[in-house]
């Protein structure tokens, strides 16, 4: 079924800054791939994207200067549907993905939203050749325009300025379905987007905010855009630095890692590791031992190996040096990779 595979990419590598006087701290940047917030199981191959919500009362969520106002929010559930429909089908997660935009919410009660019923979920599915659906079954909208003097400290040269804001607060509840299974999961999220604009005139700073239907339609672009990364796989920029001391075969190691060859760098490190006498030498060996462990894919050696380095470290600087910090959210980031990998081979079907 899953397309996406889980592997890990090595970037870029540059010089930071200087760790001691005579050991450069070298940046790596890694493209990791994160798990999603729901679990599909894995023979769903068919995802039918269908609307569910019923549509917000015009006079409900929306406010000027906190005074409630009329808006109309009737395609809110479709742009947002339509966003998440496109960027779903972009990442060749599922063999197929269908949208229904037109509403199959049938009582139309916006505060109490209702969940499709199994026999409609199985008309749905075999209509469009589907075996799971992601149901919208309910877009909340929270959107207040505000705008106040910023006076601070006003001079000929400084007049007082006016301040314009809208906040706009979506609010979306998700139900999956499956075409053999009875058991439905439900999930809701929220999301938001904020507009400001400062100037000495007043109409000017109104002016540039968005005008509220286009403010309502970005935030349900938004909403839907956001939620791929809740539903799909994603991949995520991380940190990682090595240690580029002036000894020989720690620099011979670094010259595997410029040719991205991280199994000789790892046996390169690992002599320094073993032969050296200096507890400094074998913690930064350990770290950049680490780091390539984890770039080929070997977490729980990542694990050990970072773990030796804060270790040895400890002993010999403050407990608040940058390095210890460093080496301890490092740690931190390596046992959340493990957990993630095994909820990723379930996503992925690997």
């Amino acid at each position: 079924m899953r397309t996406t595979k889980l592997k890990i990419f090595f970037i870029a590598i540059g010089l930071i800054f200087l760790s001691t006087s005579c050991t450069t701290l070298l940046y790596t940047s890694l493209d990791v791939l994160r798990p999603a917030k729901v679990n599909f199981d894995e023979d769903a191959n068919d995802l039918l994207i269908v609307n569910n919500a019923a549509v917000q009362p015009p006079n409900f969520g929306h406010k000027t200067k906190n005074k409630n106002i009329i808006v109309r929010t009737d395609s809110v559930s479709i742009f947002c549907l339509g966003a998440l429909t496109e960027d779903i089908e972009s990442k060749n997660f599922f063999k197929s993905v269908q949208l229904i935009p037109k509403s199959q919410n049938i009582a139309n009660d916006f505060n109490d939203p209702s969940t499709l019923s199994k026999a409609l979920v199985n008309k749905l599915c075999i209509e469009n050749h589907s075996n799971i659906i992601l149901s919208l079954d309910k877009i909340k909208i929270n959107d207040n325009l505000n705008e106040f003097n910023n006076e601070g400290e006003v001079s000929f040269t400084n007049p007082p300025t006016y301040i314009a804001s809208l906040e706009v607060k979506v609010e979306s509840h998700w139900s999956i379905h499956y075409l053999n299974k009875l058991a439905v999961e439900k999930v809701q999220f929220r999301d938001s987007l904020y507009w400001e604009f400062e100037s000495i005139n007043r109409t000017t700073a109104l002016n540039n905010i968005p005008k509220r239907a286009d403010a309502l339609v970005d935030a349900a672009l938004y909403a839907g855009h956001n939620s791929l990364n809740r539903f799909i796989p994603y991949w995520d920029k991380v940190d990682r630095y090595l240690y580029n001391s002036p000894n020989k075969l720690m620099k011979k190691g670094m010259d595997s890692v410029y040719v991205k060859n991280w199994k000789s760098a790892i046996y390169i490190w690992k002599t320094v590791y073993r032969s050296s006498n200096y507890n400094l030498l074998k913690a930064q060996s350990a770290n950049n031992i680490a780091v390539a462990y984890e770039i080929v894919g070997d977490i729980d050696n990542a694990i050990i190996f970072a773990l030796d380095s804060h270790y040895l470290l400890s002993f010999m600087t403050y407990p608040e040096s940058k390095d210890l910090f460093r080496l301890k959210n490092y740690i931190e980031e390596l046992k959340q990779r493990k957990n993630e990998i095994d909820i990723l081979k379930k996503q992925i079907g690997n």
